[in-house]
C-alpha cells in the first residue's frame, strides 16, 4: 500500500497539480501504483478541489482498484471541514447549530400540520352537530349537542392558538438561522450540508 502522507499545505499546490492528477486519474494507462499514490494525496489535501476529484474518481471505473478509497476519502473530507483556529472552530459550532435549528424548523412543521387536520376535524364534528340540531331529537339531545360544541369550540380555540403559536416560531427560529448562515466566514464551511457535518463532534458537545 502506498505510504501514508501528512497533511497537505494547499496553497502548495496549483492549478497545473490538479489537471495533472485528474488527467492521470482517468487514463486507463496510470498504473495502480500511481492511482494510489494520487488518491493518497488529494485524501491529505484539504481543499475542496481535492475532495470534489475524489468524489468524482470514485464513480470512475477504476475506482475499484483503490481498496482503501472509502477510508481515504472519509478522512479526507475530516481534515476539509476540521477546523485549524479560533474562528474555523466557532464557525463549524455556528454551522451545526444552523443545522440543529433546520431540524426544529421541520419538527415545527410537522407539529403545524397536526394542529391544521386537528382543527379541520373539528369544524367537520361541529358542522355535523350544527346539522344534528335542526333535526327532531330529544331535549336531553339538544343537551348535550349543546355542551358538545362548546367543548369542541374551545379545543379547536386552544389548537388555533397552539398553530399560530408554531407558526410564530417558525418565522422567528428561520431569521435566528439566516443571521447564524451569514455569521460563517470561512469560506469552505457555507455550502457543507448537515451530512456533512453530522459525524464531527467537538469534545464535550452533547450528542
Amino acid at each position: 500500500m502506498t505510504q501514508h502522507k501528512d497533511i497537505q499545505n494547499p496553497d502548495g499546490y496549483n492549478d497545473n497539480d490538479y489537471t495533472k492528477w485528474e488527467v492521470a486519474l482517468f487514463d486507463e494507462n496510470t498504473p495502480k501504483e500511481q492511482l494510489e499514490e494520487i488518491v493518497m494525496t488529494l485524501a491529505h489535501l484539504p481543499s475542496k478541489r481535492a475532495q470534489d476529484l475524489l468524489g468524482k474518481f470514485k464513480k470512475s471505473d477504476r475506482a475499484d482498484e483503490v481498496e482503501w478509497l472509502e477510508p481515504a476519502m472519509e478522512e479526507g473530507k475530516f481534515h476539509y471541514i476540521s477546523a485549524n483556529n479560533e474562528t474555523e472552530e466557532r464557525d463549524m459550532i455556528a454551522l451545526k447549530l444552523y443545522f440543529k435549528k433546520e431540524e426544529e424548523i421541520v419538527d415545527l412543521m410537522g407539529k403545524c400540520q397536526t394542529y391544521e387536520i386537528r382543527i379541520q376535524q373539528y369544524n367537520i364534528e361541529l358542522n355535523a352537530l350544527t346539522e344534528l340540531q335542526k333535526e327532531k331529537i330529544s331535549e336531553a339531545e339538544k343537551e348535550d349537542i349543546k355542551y358538545s360544541i362548546i367543548a369542541l369550540n374551545d379545543i379547536t380555540k386552544m389548537e388555533q392558538g397552539n398553530l399560530e403559536e408554531a407558526n410564530a416560531d417558525i418565522k422567528m427560529t428561520e431569521k435566528i438561522n439566516k443571521k447564524i448562515k451569514e455569521s460563517i466566514t470561512t469560506e469552505r464551511y457555507k455550502n457543507l450540508e448537515s451530512w456533512d457535518v453530522k459525524d464531527f463532534h467537538f469534545d464535550g458537545e452533547e450528542l
